[in-house]
């Protein structure tokens, strides 16, 4: 532990600044919630939360640079910890003594962009909610807001596995009662069961390996962890243990059921938390756990082609699903699972370069997978705030009851085009940054001298490409349906901008976003001081020469995301000047309904969401299975307990060769139906859903019925025996 700089007295300045005013929060939202008369406390609270979060990413951004070291010194803080990791305990009182903190590259990475985006959220939701204090409690919803914010904390803090746990769950239980927010709408309580089933299956997961390494090393301490020797079987079994759990936060395949139905169930504010911050607690989790503690070495190349498998399949389910879906936020769902595949592809390939002793290699996937990850955090909440301003003024996210919005909501419209241009890895922006050095890292696998390995990294590049491709074209139909042509609802005719405070908020990750891109040289330190934590190497000097990138060898590739951008805005306004000035146009009207013009006299005759996916629907049918031409649009899902004008579903499914659960209930409503307001509807036959989770639910549903007819059948003599045979087996235990 000598190797570490301890300054106990520096950093818990911070910390009872953090406490403070996150608990004032807490109690002022608590208050809201006994005085009723005090309906205005969520404002307080979240105007709190911001001050706390400010303070999270300060003290986190003067562990990287002196200039914020600097500046809190002059206010007396004494942060005298730039550059090192900080050492602090606290609960002195606690009866298991005092609780391990650390501040280090990695977990303050993580603080630095979690809390940004617990700032602008926290901003947003002071006029959001108004829009829905009618109908939730703002009050108890602030005040789980702020139980959450804590938890988040003190998970990325925690160097204790008990205390992680615990904050672990504080967050997983905060979370799923935020989801609940919309309990006015059917179907957001069977979403957020939904989500807590998954969550707690990886919770039990983690637990499970938390408690082999306590076994090896008798202490719950993760320095103590850190330095056990175990075979390499075991550590394959506990890194695949903290894989998949911690991957089902991430919204791995085949835990990724959870996102489609939460996130357009929840309030937009939360959906933004969800996506932007406790998917990135997952990825925070396999690295500190599977990469730090575990630190694989020779059993590597097992467990970085185990990762990158499921990267490959969850980059490919995501993308593939997100095109054929009408719902904005279904839509935004996806494409986290597809994003949260790229991160792990970048980890995978990280595993694989550690095995063949290619530790700058090794060092700049795991930079490229932390560089997509900020860059999804950042763009992926700008756009659930996007589709919460349409919901603001719509009470909908059905993209095809949108259209003109551009109109008459400008200001959302240019910041969520920001964000599709970064999401759809448009170049100058982040996004394509993100995905050319991601594909970078993964073509260099020419340098492994194996031909299984280059097999695995090479077919992982091409379905990275395939994805970003279909990716646009879904990020095209988001913002032209819903942006552009003309309305297709009275709602979407009588739009308005939303306050000005809510795109303020939405304005921060925007600039954010055009930050990462034009000023990369800024962030590759911070994200090279977490690759040096992990792999003891730091190789910001390697790759970033006069704002030009170089991917660790200079044969392979050179490119600048700095002198790309300026020189794309420069170039876009030079044509302008001549398409508008020298070449002088004369005015086209484009009238026509498929193009999405505004001439249409119907505007249900332009195009939809799914005659805009037909192209990929028909590519790739084998995984959507059939589609079908309906005459009614009153079909609601694939399974038999929906109404349905048109006979049972069960009999539509067998029409159409598919033999359905005639007794099960529908458990992924937005993943299994796709309708069409045009009247040509088609269903998303839910592949893994229906295959795998199905024939659970209902080994479940008969196994609770068997359970409650046999066991629960009212006669006393049963529940006295049942008294007794617990007392026997509880004696026969301790006696053992």
């Amino acid at each position: 532990m000598g190797n570490f700089a301890v300054h106990q007295a520096a950093y818990t300045n911070f910390y009872y600044l953090f406490m403070i005013f996150s608990i004032s929060g807490i109690a002022v939202s608590f208050s809201g919630m006994i005085f009723k008369k005090f309906n205005k406390a969520y404002i307080a609270g979240n105007i709190f939360y911001m001050a706390a979060s400010l303070f999270a990413v300060i003290s986190a951004l003067s562990f990287f640079i002196k200039p914020a070291h600097n500046f809190l010194n002059l206010f007396k803080f004494n942060f005298n910890y730039a550059g090192g990791s900080v050492l602090f305990s606290i609960g002195r009182y606690f009866p298991a003594g005092n609780i391990l903190m650390r501040l280090d590259s990695l977990s303050a990475f993580f603080i630095l962009f979690s809390f940004s985006v617990f700032f602008y959220i926290s901003l947003y939701q002071i006029k959001y909610i108004e829009r829905f204090k009618e109908k939730i409690n703002s009050s108890s919803f602030t005040f789980l807001f702020g139980i959450m914010l804590i938890s988040v904390y003190f998970t990325l803090l925690s160097f204790n596995a008990f205390i992680f746990m615990i904050s672990w769950e504080v967050m997983a239980v905060s979370s799923y009662l935020l989801v609940l927010g919309k309990h006015y709408i059917k179907g957001t309580v069977k979403a957020g069961f939904l989500m807590s089933t998954i969550m707690e299956f990886g919770g039990m997961l983690i637990i499970a390996a938390v408690m082999l390494l306590y076994v090896h090393s008798g202490s719950f301490n993760l320095f103590s962890m850190k330095e056990i020797i175990i075979s390499p079987e075991l550590k394959d079994v506990i890194f695949l243990l903290f894989l998949f759990g911690f991957g089902a936060k991430i919204g791995i395949v085949p835990l990724h059921i959870w996102l489609p139905e939460a996130h357009p169930a929840s309030l937009s504010g939360v959906s933004a938390i969800l996506s932007g911050v406790l998917t990135s607690a997952g990825v925070y989790g396999v690295l500190r756990f599977g990469l730090y503690v575990l630190h694989p070495v020779n059993t590597a190349l097992f467990l970085g082609t185990v990762t990158i498998v499921i990267a490959v399949l969850t980059m490919f389910f995501g993308v593939v699903y997100m095109a054929q879906t009408h719902d904005f936020k279904v839509l935004l769902s996806y494409s986290t699972v597809e994003n949260m595949g790229l991160i792990l592809t970048g980890i995978g390939a990280s595993l694989y370069y550690r095995y063949f002793n290619l530790e700058g290699l090794a060092a700049l996937a795991l930079l490229a997978s932390l560089y997509a990850l900020i860059n999804h955090a950042f763009f992926k909440s700008l756009l659930f705030m996007s589709a919460g301003n349409i919901e603001y003024e719509t009470d909908s996210h059905d993209m095809d009851k949108f259209g003109g919005l551009l109109q008459t909501m400008r200001l959302t419209g240019i910041l969520a085009f920001v964000g599709v241009l970064s999401a759809a890895a448009m170049p100058p922006l982040n996004g394509f940054v993100s995905e050319w050095l991601n594909l970078e890292v993964v073509f260099l696998g020419f340098n492994i001298h194996s031909i299984l390995p280059r097999i695995v990294l090479f077919s992982a590049g091409a379905v990275l490409a395939l994805s970003a491709a279909i990716a646009i074209a879904n990020y095209v139909k988001l913002y032209g349906i819903t942006f552009l042509s003309s309305a297709r609802s009275k709602r979407a005719m009588k739009a308005r901008e939303v306050p000005l405070l809510m795109n303020i908020a939405i304005l921060i990750p925007a600039l954010l976003s055009i930050s990462l891109s034009a000023f990369m040289f800024f962030y590759t330190p911070f994200m090279s001081k977490v690759s040096n934590l992990i792999y003891h190497i730091n190789i910001n000097a390697q790759i970033m020469h006069n704002y030009i990138f170089i991917p660790y060898y200079n044969t392979f590739s050179a490119s600048s995301p700095v002198y790309l951008f300026f020189v794309s805005i420069i170039l876009l306004i030079v044509l302008y000047i001549i398409y508008r000035y020298l070449l002088k146009p004369e005015r086209r009207y484009v009238k026509y309904a498929w193009t999405g013009g505004t001439g249409s006299s119907n505007p249900h005759a332009q195009i939809s969401a799914l005659g805009f996916s037909n192209a990929i629907r028909i590519m790739f049918n084998i995984v959507y299975k059939s589609r079908q031409r309906i005459e009614t649009r009153k079909i609601k899902t694939l399974y038999a307990d929906t109404n349905s004008d048109s006979g049972t579903d069960a009999d539509n499914a067998d029409n159409r060769g598919l033999h359905l659960h005639a007794d099960a209930k529908n458990p992924f409503p937005y993943a299994s139906f796709y309708h069409d307001s045009s009247g040509y509807g088609s269903y998303i036959f839910p592949l893994l859903e229906y295959y795998l989770y199905m024939p659970v639910i209902k080994f479940f549903n008969r196994l609770s019925t068997l359970t409650t007819s046999r066991l629960q059948n009212g006669s006393l003599n049963i529940y006295i025996f049942y008294i007794f045979f617990v007392f026997f087996a509880a004696l026969f235990i301790v006696i053992v």
